[in-house]
């Protein structure tokens, strides 16, 4: 605010002193209050209710702290206190000058004390918040003869954002000392102060508005400081990455897997990532898909703040969406199996009668059998087609899994034992009822059995365990420690006619998938290369 309104808002000021100083002189002595007796402060807060004060004016009382330190550095030699008041005119602080603190301490101006024209006759803090004006009282204008020698100025503090008064500034000094310089000081003072009260309420409610969206969406958020520091984290953070905040907070970004360096890159080059598709595994063990965003945060004037990532997890999206895509190849393949599959399977018998009938003129019993095993391949393929391309009649019965887990077992014995694969399971105490068709349930243990028995070619131990999930879900894990899979190849099975196997169709985990998906079951594979691979499947139970 420049000078010039300080000259008119002062002159304001006299107007209204002029106007209203013998009036009230008249109301004081009407009220019987005595000019010659010290003035009383009837009204007096607790130490308790002093403390609860300034707890809820805490921001004024900092901020006057601030600004009346730096008016003190200008104003060297003049004894000056200042008095700090809430709304209704109590006292609760007051900073500066000792001399006269003793002072008015000993006429009962104090921390605690309610200025009020009934028991206090003329103060400029009354003025100041009956006229919302800046107030000087100068000498013989107050109407108690022992504050004749004092000088005081006063000016209202207003919340800028409300529209409300909050309390007051008031300077005293001496009269001798006394200026009119005082109260364009404590107008400049009074401008600074509700600058940045106002300031300071606009980021708390920014504050508050960043928490609530940090805290209420349902995207992780990470924000780190210009040195790589983490210095926010919310709650879908924590959720979707599994790390819990306080061992997140406060730590440097290179420590965060998979994003820590994405963010050094955004501080150091001031490079933005947006939709960033990436994996991300988490210590539980479980495989997300996440869209990643880092970008550079910078202040006003472009200097770089710190950096900020988002985190979305598009983990069940990205399954629609394979779903969706093998739902169209399925649907294709099974168009096309269903107008073929019988057309080539019955050249292909006469085919293989042909040949079996001419084994004689093979010159090469090799090449015969080569020409067999290429006819029978095509025959598997058609056949897995067929099983794709119609639906199969399935009767549901209510049966033990446990127990056709032990039949499937006794079947694939023998098959095991050729091949060096020790069997070992583990089963909970405990009947676990499901609604099934035990022919298909078979079919998928003994599919599943196979494909952990081919993936240890030299032998191994093949574990299966049964427990109970939850009250109403069984989980069936299958083990093997074999050659494992890569985690891009367990994210492409069930794609038609990708497989891992030399000589497999990469149909057989549709079948399974399918299968399960019936009995209203799921299917999760974990699997490290070179470790070996889990299937588990989670069936509902009867009860």
């Amino acid at each position: 605010m420049n000078s010039n309104h300080h000259l008119f808002r002062s002159l304001k000021t006299m107007k209204i002193k002029n106007l209203c100083f013998e009036s009230i002189k008249a109301q004081c002595k009407e009220r019987g209050l005595d000019p010659l007796n010290i003035p009383s402060y009837k009204k007096t807060l607790t130490k308790q209710e002093l403390k609860i004060k300034q707890s809820q004016h805490a921001k004024l009382l900092k901020v006057v702290i601030h600004f009346f330190e730096k008016f003190m550095l200008s104003m060297q030699g003049v004894p000056v206190l200042t008095a700090t008041t809430d709304e209704e005119g109590y006292v609760i602080q007051l900073l500066g000058d000792q001399a006269i603190k003793e002072t008015i301490t000993q006429l009962g101006i104090r921390e605690g004390v309610q200025f009020t024209e009934e028991y206090n006759g003329i103060s400029s803090v009354n003025l100041a918040l009956k006229y919302n004006q800046p107030i000087e009282v100068i000498g013989s204008q107050h109407y108690h003869h022992v504050l004749h020698a004092s000088a005081c100025y006063s000016v209202p503090i207003t919340d800028q954002i409300e529209g409300r008064t909050v309390g007051t500034i008031t300077f005293m000094t001496a009269v001798d000392q006394g200026s009119p310089l005082l109260l364009t000081l404590l107008l400049t003072m009074k401008d600074s102060i509700e600058r940045e009260l106002q300031l300071l309420k606009q980021n708390e409610k920014l504050h508050i508005i960043n928490q609530l969206i940090m805290d209420t969406t349902r995207n992780g958020m990470m924000i780190s400081d210009r040195t790589g520091k983490v210095i926010g984290f919310n709650d879908s953070a924590e959720r979707i990455t599994g790390w819990k905040r306080e061992k997140v907070l406060f730590h440097h970004i290179h420590e965060l897997e998979n994003f820590g360096s994405y963010l050094m890159n955004v501080l150091e080059e001031k490079r933005q990532y947006t939709d960033l598709e990436t994996p991300f595994k988490r210590e539980d063990g479980r495989v997300l898909t996440v869209l990643f965003d880092a970008l550079p945060i910078f202040d006003e004037e472009q200097n770089l703040m710190g950096a900020f990532a988002q985190i979305r997890d598009i983990t069940r999206r990205k399954k629609t969406e394979q779903l969706l895509l093998n739902a169209e190849k399925l649907a294709a393949v099974g168009q096309m199996a269903a107008s073929v599959a019988h057309e080539i399977r019955n050249p292909l018998t006469t085919i293989r009668g042909f040949i079996q009938l001419v084994k004689g003129d093979f010159q090469k019993e090799s090449h015969f059998d080569l020409i067999l095993d290429e006819i029978d391949r095509i025959n598997l393929i058609v056949s897995e087609f067929l099983i794709l391309s119609k639906p199969n009649v399935v009767h549901f019965h209510d049966k033990n899994v446990t127990q056709i887990l032990k039949e499937t077992i006794a079947l694939f014995q023998a098959q095991a034992s050729m091949n060096n694969t020790q069997i070992a399971v583990d089963y909970e105490n405990s009947d676990f009822i499901i609604n099934c068709d035990e022919n298909q349930l078979k079919q998928v243990f003994i599919n599943l059995f196979k494909n952990s028995m081919e993936a240890m070619p030299y032998g191994g131990e093949l574990t299966i365990r049964v427990r109970k999930k939850s009250e109403k879900e069984v989980v069936i894990q299958i083990m093997d420690k074999g050659e494992g899979m890569k985690l891009d190849q367990i994210q492409k099975l069930g794609t038609p006619f990708y497989t891992t196997k030399e000589t497999g169709t990469g149909l057989g985990y549709m079948i399974i998938k399918r299968i399960i998906e019936q009995h209203k079951g799921t299917l999760n594979i974990e699997s490290e290369v070179n470790k070996g691979t889990t299937v588990e499947i989670i069936l509902p139970l009867i009860f």
